[in-house]
């Protein structure tokens, strides 16, 4: 049976290819996508999404917007890794399709409470969405099997930590959602740094298909720090952690938000030496991971 799955995103590159991964794969039922601020303005993550949607060939799953700012501070607009609209300058197809009328968290909780089976979230964008899901709708716990939080780094210095980006836009809600209770799983941002897409990869993505040629020319935007040569892979790397888990290692370990005085955010801390409370995705099997990534694009138009 396909798992339920929600999508919470902020539709830049590697989020683009995340959504194509799961709404083509086998073993994932995407029922909603929710869109929240952080590449981009919420406005420009639905169009995003839309856009993209329409692309691959899946008009008809519904996006709900969501929230446009951080749940206590404002937005910070000063990293741009996917440049200034977020799919590079690829000039989608006109199209009709509108986001829902009804906002991302009240259909998060519909979603959640009609579905038969319990529901995994899959939050590739900042927490927001997802805190205010938990704080304003406590009984959609029970229904959630847990929530996947891409982001963080295993092994970062703690004088120099790494300050993830869906962390540091609003370590509030971040903090909220791994304080609720709720059954979190987390997928570090190493396996994107680790599974990243060669060139020759790209270049077998641009001649598989119509989507593997859009998604070559997005990736000519999209910059990444710890991959100098290729394509992080982040977001990708946290759907297929739902969708194929057993091409990970996982282990138990605690793990919180830390706040920094100085850059006054936060960041994913992993620890060993407390008693554990969360799953992290320590490993992935890259090999695995790449005849995966090109047997779902080779479904894709």
């Amino acid at each position: 049976m396909k798992k339920t799955v929600i999508l919470d995103v902020d539709t830049g590159i590697d989020d683009a290819v995340a959504i194509a991964m799961a709404v083509y794969s086998n073993k994932l039922n995407v029922k909603l996508i929710t869109t929240i601020c952080g590449n981009l303005s919420v406005n420009e993550v639905t169009k995003n999404t839309l856009n993209f949607l329409h692309a691959i060939g899946k008009p008809n799953i519904p996006v709900a917007v969501g929230e446009n700012k951080p749940l206590e501070r404002e937005k910070d607009d000063s990293i741009q890794a996917h440049g200034k609209k977020g799919l590079g300058n690829f000039k989608f197809p006109k199209h009709n399709l509108k986001p829902i009328k009804m906002g991302a968290v009240e259909k998060m909780y519909e979603v959640i409470m009609k579905s038969k089976t319990q529901t995994v979230i899959i939050a590739l964008g900042p927490l927001t969405n997802v805190a205010r899901l938990l704080l304003e709708h406590p009984d959609a716990m029970e229904k959630i099997e847990y929530i996947l939080i891409s982001g963080g780094l295993l092994h970062d210095s703690k004088k120099n930590p790494y300050l993830g980006f869906n962390v540091m836009q609003d370590p509030e809600a971040a903090r909220y959602v791994m304080k609720s209770g709720e059954k979190i799983i987390v997928c570090p941002s190493n396996h994107g740094h680790t599974a990243y897409l060669t060139p020759e990869e790209v270049e077998e993505t641009r001649l598989t298909n119509k989507t593997g040629e859009m998604l070559e020319y997005i990736f000519r935007s999209y910059k990444d720090r710890h991959v100098k040569v290729g394509i992080a892979t982040h977001d990708p790397c946290a759907v297929m952690y739902v969708a194929h888990p057993e091409i990970f290692k996982k282990e138990l370990m605690y793990v919180h938000i830390r706040f920094l005085q100085k850059q006054q955010t936060g960041v994913i801390d992993f620890d060993t030496n407390h008693e554990p409370n969360t799953k992290v995705a320590t490993e992935i099997n890259v090999k695995k991971f790449k005849k995966l990534y090109f047997n779902t694009l080779k479904k894709m138009p």
